[in-house]
């Protein structure tokens, strides 16, 4: 099993922007020093929830401060990008860092970010789709020439390539029987958001991810390999007892849940379908009925290193291939956001060695 850490960059009240970013990016870069195995950034806009909003940037920087790690994205929202722009951004990543990118690739949900980039979200699969098969051609062809509904180049070139052949792995953060299905269908493997999600929803996604990757033919080898490498993301806090983890985690995982709610929640928010305003409202009011206490029992890697290696373990043996671990969310505290990342490193990872 690999182990890698997470990050969104939320302003909690009384934090400047230039504090949260120089606190992350030092955490980002101890992830190395630690044995992690990759550090993975997303993409949001226009909330609190996550300050995030120049990733490939923050790539970049991570990049040149360390030499061993992966970097991953989860996720480019790929409807907020020109597909030939995120081509030239990722290859020039992809040799920057030496062939250690990993692309990760989602539709987004957030109402106000889709308003903010001027994108109809109800085309958002339609303009993944379509954005996935640019990306794949300006990576590999010689030039790029697509007539499709959102996007249409004519013979145009694509510079530079990636350093990684044929293109840097992809990677795809999926959430509905629809997605899944797709993402089996052509081969890829799958990102679980864990945060809030029961372990049996958890493995319902991946029977579905496993019955499609069968249904449309692929290789048994080929299936072994996208199963190991499903990744799933989750709320890790190690404290040295349960006890003071929990104290020290219920504020901050309070206030996530609530700027979660905020991002996403359509109230007054004009020019958005009502197809789009029930799904973001439906997420809203799901967010708000999340209790701390069923939450930390069974979805949150919250507690000492033995309670965390117990939860860890349970993910192992559904065949989850790697962790991503958001240890720095809801304002809690830097140094005890390192010691987490310390007590993680020395005590949990060891175990699955």
């Amino acid at each position: 099993m690999k182990f890698g850490t997470y990050y969104f960059l939320q302003a909690t009240p009384g934090r400047p922007a230039e504090a949260i970013v120089a606190d992350e990016v030092d955490q980002m870069v101890l992830s190395e020093r630690l044995g992690f195995d990759s550090v993975w950034l997303t993409e949001h806009h226009y909330a609190d929830y996550g300050i995030s909003s120049a990733p490939s940037v923050l790539l970049a920087t991570v990049a040149a401060r360390t030499e061993r790690v992966k970097l991953g994205m989860a996720v480019w929202v790929l409807p907020f990008h020109n597909p030939l722009k995120l081509a030239e951004e990722t290859a020039t990543l992809d040799i920057l860092s030496r062939g250690r990118l990993v692309v990760g690739l989602g539709r987004g949900n957030r109402p106000q970010e889709f308003l903010g980039h001027g994108v109809d979200q109800d085309e958002s699969r339609t303009r993944m789709q379509e954005g996935v098969d640019v990306l794949r051609m300006a990576w590999t062809e010689e030039t790029v020439t697509y007539h499709g509904r959102h996007w249409r180049f004519e013979g145009i070139p694509v510079y530079p390539k990636p350093m990684t052949k044929p293109h840097p792995p992809l990677a795809f953060a999926v959430s509905s029987p629809q997605s899944i299905e797709w993402a089996g269908t052509n081969g890829f493997p799958i990102l679980s958001s864990g945060l809030t999600t029961p372990l049996e929803s958890l493995q319902n996604q991946r029977a579905t991810h496993t019955a499609a990757l069968h249904a449309a033919g692929h290789p048994e080898s080929t299936i072994e390999k996208l199963l190991g490498q499903w990744i799933v993301s989750k709320h890790v806090y190690v404290a040295p007892t349960d006890e003071e983890a929990r104290a020290d985690a219920e504020g901050p995982e309070k206030w996530y849940l609530g700027a979660f709610e905020r991002s996403i929640r359509p109230t007054g928010l004009r020019g958005i379908s009502e197809a789009v305003r029930q799904q973001a409202t439906a997420a809203a009011d799901r967010a708000a009925s999340h209790r701390w206490e069923d939450l930390v029992e069974d979805r949150l890697f919250i507690g000492s290193p033995e309670t965390v290696r117990r939860k860890v373990a349970e993910l192992q043996a559904v065949g989850v291939g790697e962790i991503i671990c958001w240890m720095s969310f809801g304002g809690l505290a830097p140094e005890k956001v390192r010691r987490s990342m310390e007590l993680f490193a020395s005590e949990v990872i060891p175990a699955f060695r």
